[in-house]
């Protein structure tokens, strides 16, 4: 829907742009986009053209307006590519109101939902990009992820520049392919992560590996034994790629430490729960494990 020059999409009616940017403001390293108040900047290709945006809700909280800043007017395949890009990032297709019935009776989500009440699970909508997010991330801290994170797109990505200011494009496997291994370690990349990196790039530019492939699958089980068969991903990278990219709501990472640690906080324990807890947990949340474990995050991060 377009009015007055702005691209307009219509919200769901659980829905929170405060929860969403305070969420998306929880690191200062954040590559892809930039908050400007209560406004959201992030740049995008379409038809080889790089549009940079500037999202916010308006007055009533009905659609977001996006607007485009630089110099470019709007096409059909923009309006077309930056909706469905946006509605995916913020999982705005999907009906939460079986969620928060089932979160108000659960005692590890009943407190969460009233204190992020209306945040959607914020996904990664670039394939390429979940998974090169999930691979450097494995055993290392937030913090340092992010840093990893910035300096492959820095390294590989396009930008461009407005008001002082720049907005990247995150980067294609084709460049990936054309680099080298030794190029990748100077990011500070074990040399098994380069390594991934790389035959993961190859896999998707030969179209051997594509999101198209996994959104066919139902469940998240029968997607991540087949995920899991390629060299680095294992089953939390793998729930990672399903939660935030193919959005399988029954994507559980069991061993995620932030999950572990938010359920010891919650209830208080000494220990971190056990597998046979959290097996019952995610049988206990079923297709909405994904958004339990987003929201148990969201206390930690």
């Amino acid at each position: 829907m377009m009015a007055s020059g702005l691209l307009q999409i219509k919200l769901p009616e659980i829905f929170s742009w405060s929860a969403i940017m305070g969420y998306l403001n929880r690191t200062t390293n954040e590559v892809m986009y930039k908050m400007i108040g209560d406004k959201l900047r992030r740049a995008y290709k379409v038809d080889g053209e790089i549009y940079l945006s500037e999202i916010s809700p308006d007055t009533n909280q009905e659609y977001l307006q996006v607007r485009i800043l630089n110099d470019l007017k709007w096409t059909d395949n923009a309006k077309s590519y930056i909706t469905r890009y946006i509605r995916d990032w913020f999982d705005l297709a999907i009906d939460l109101t079986d969620f928060y019935v089932m979160a108000e009776n659960d005692p590890l989500l009943s407190d969460l939902i009233q204190k992020f009440y209306g945040l959607r699970l914020v996904g990664m909508p670039d394939f390429y990009e979940a998974i090169t997010w999930g691979i450097p991330g494995q055993q290392i801290n937030l913090t340092y992820a992010y840093t990893l994170k910035r300096r492959f797109t820095e390294r590989y990505g396009e930008s461009i520049n407005f008001e002082g200011d720049t907005y990247w494009i995150y980067p294609q496997p084709e460049a990936i392919v054309q680099s080298t291994i030794e190029d990748l370690r100077q990011l500070k990349l074990t040399q098994r992560k380069a390594e991934y990196l790389m035959d993961i790039s190859r896999l998707i530019t030969t179209g051997k590996m594509s999101k198209a492939h996994f959104q066919q699958f139902q469940t998240a089980k029968v997607a991540e034994k087949e995920m899991t068969t390629v060299r680095g991903i294992g089953p939390w990278t793998a729930n990672y790629i399903l939660m935030r990219c193919l959005r399988l709501g029954d994507a559980f990472p069991m061993a995620d430490v932030g999950l572990l640690n938010g359920i010891k906080q919650i209830e208080k324990l000494a220990t971190k729960p056990d597998n046979e807890r959290l097996l019952s947990l995610q049988k206990e949340w079923g297709p909405w494990s994904a958004y339990a474990t987003f929201y148990i995050w969201r206390l930690l991060y």
